[in-house]
């Protein structure tokens, strides 16, 4: 049987049309997300919050669910040798205590999820002196070196006031090349919107990175936005850790009250959210150690549950302290959570 070859044209002359006009349309329709994904802040306010196409989703594994809504959870570090996180610890080398007293662990889980990090960077006036701002080039960059695919970060800086100077990504190549190293110093402003910015953050273990030499509006409250009890309260409501590196080597008398007072703020925020806070020498190299040696303390954390032996609801401070015990024959572990809780009120 012969076919008409005008006719087979024809028909493969349509199903190619066909082709082209369902690729276009397909073209078409996803345009619009595409732009979406890739458009990251761009048209919104200077400091806008918004994921980029950079963005990573977030880890499948979840902690096991939580059966009793009474249970107070800490998150625990456990650092040993050279400072590095510690994994693989049994449940019972754990003790926990509330004002003193020995608390039955109900909840336990390894934590390995990615991590959100913000860094808080001071770069204000106050930095050059002695040219303290060259110790932030590569500070974050030593954090993040080995860092997992999935973890992000974002940029404070806090020169006359916090601006978030590079939103949510997971790619370091879009960390800031430079500070300016003008400016009053807004500290407590830059640490509160760190803290506003990091509850849209897409991984579950958060915490921030703070570099500064203190001296908050320096030296007057007169034009402070920020007060520290508001600082502290707020930091108080939220699940991250605070970490601060405060870089002094010179400091006139009539900063000194200030930038001491500043040290104590920075240093009671460490120890109410479970962070820590170190001294820095103004020296590139020694805070990229510092900074490094902060990631490898967070690889791996314990998330721990009790329910306290103090039920009643009275909205009042309560101490905590975590213990363990080293494996035998093992070196010592050192572990700390934040310094306390407040129960619930009713």
């Amino acid at each position: 049987m012969r076919f008409d070859t005008d006719i087979i044209s024809g028909l493969m002359f349509s199903k190619f049309s066909c082709l082209i006009v369902g690729l276009f349309a397909v073209f078409v329709l996803l345009r619009p997300f595409e732009a979406q994904r890739g458009a990251g802040n761009a048209g919104g306010p200077p400091g806008a919050l918004a994921r980029g196409a950079d963005s990573a989703p977030t880890v499948a594994v979840q902690p096991p669910p939580v059966t009793d809504l009474e249970t107070v959870f800490l998150t625990v570090n456990v650092t040993g040798a050279q400072n590095n996180s510690v994994a693989g610890i049994a449940r019972d080398r754990f003790q926990i205590l509330e004002d003193g007293v020995e608390q039955q662990i109900s909840y336990f889980w390894e934590d390995s999820r990615p991590m959100t990090v913000g860094f808080i960077f001071d770069d204000s006036a106050r930095m050059n002196v002695n040219d303290k701002v060259l110790v932030l080039k590569d500070a974050a960059q030593s954090f993040l070196k080995g860092k997992d695919s999935r973890d992000e970060f974002f940029v404070v800086r806090m020169s006359d006031f916090a601006d978030v100077v590079q939103p949510f990504t997971t790619d370091v190549k879009n960390l800031p090349l430079n500070y300016p190293s003008t400016g009053e110093t807004a500290l407590y402003d830059a640490v509160y919107v760190g803290l506003a910015v990091i509850k849209e953050a897409a991984n579950p273990r958060r915490l921030l990175v703070v570099i500064t030499s203190g001296g908050d509006r320096c030296c007057t409250d007169n034009n402070r936005r920020t007060t520290e009890d508001m600082l502290k309260s707020f930091a108080l409501k939220q699940n991250v850790q605070v970490f601060t590196l405060f870089v002094v080597d010179d400091v006139t008398d009539a900063e000194a009250e200030f930038v001491n007072r500043d040290a104590i703020v920075m240093g009671d925020l460490a120890s109410m959210t479970g962070g820590r806070m170190s001294n820095a020498p103004n020296a590139a190299r020694g805070v990229e150690a510092l900074t490094a040696e902060i990631a490898r303390g967070l690889k791996t954390q314990y998330l721990i549950g009790f329910k306290s032996t103090r039920p009643d609801h009275d909205g009042k401070r309560r101490g905590v302290k975590v213990r363990v015990s080293s494996p035998e024959g093992s070196p010592k572990l050192s572990a700390w959570t934040k310094a306390a809780y407040y129960s619930p009120k009713d």
